[in-house]
């Protein structure tokens, strides 16, 4: 049905998560993990799955949590035993959903202007970071809030 998760963090090049960009971060584990379908293991266990297999890919997912994050955010979590408790510490300690937070991305969104000395590539980039903090707060945006 699904592969056993590998230690996919280790092949792909991605940022250690050092308690900043935390957005992008989640965002880009989250696609690493579903791309080996091993999202159930920060979501929380699915019935039909075998309790043998559900321990060998939390264990795997744990290991690529710990590759992915620097040594000052590794000690925040590391007396967590599950993939689930780890996700759900960082949602805690990182990720507000507060609706000061939501009102403070929306003003952000709505101010942000060019500079005549950036480049407009990187304007786009702010742009798609700030929408991919609305987007992990599911926080939804109109099509034409974005241009």
């Amino acid at each position: 049905m699904w592969k056993l998760c590998e230690i996919m963090v280790a092949k792909c090049k991605i940022e250690k998560f050092n308690g900043s960009k935390y957005s992008i971060w989640k965002l880009t584990i989250k696609e690493i993990l579903r791309n080996d379908n091993c999202q159930d293991a920060i979501e929380g266990k699915p019935t039909n799955v075998i309790n043998e297999r559900w321990t060998k890919m939390g264990e795997n997912v744990v290991i690529n949590l710990h590759i992915a994050m620097a040594n000052l955010v590794l000690s925040s979590v590391a007396k967590k035993k599950t993939a689930k408790e780890i996700w759900d510490t960082f949602h805690k300690l990182y990720e507000v959903e507060s609706l000061q937070t939501r009102i403070f991305l929306k003003r952000k969104l709505y101010t942000l202007r060019m500079s005549e000395s950036t480049l407009v590539i990187y304007h786009i980039n702010n742009l798609n970071t700030l929408l991919v903090k609305f987007f992990a707060l599911d926080f939804n945006t109109e099509e034409n809030e974005h241009a």
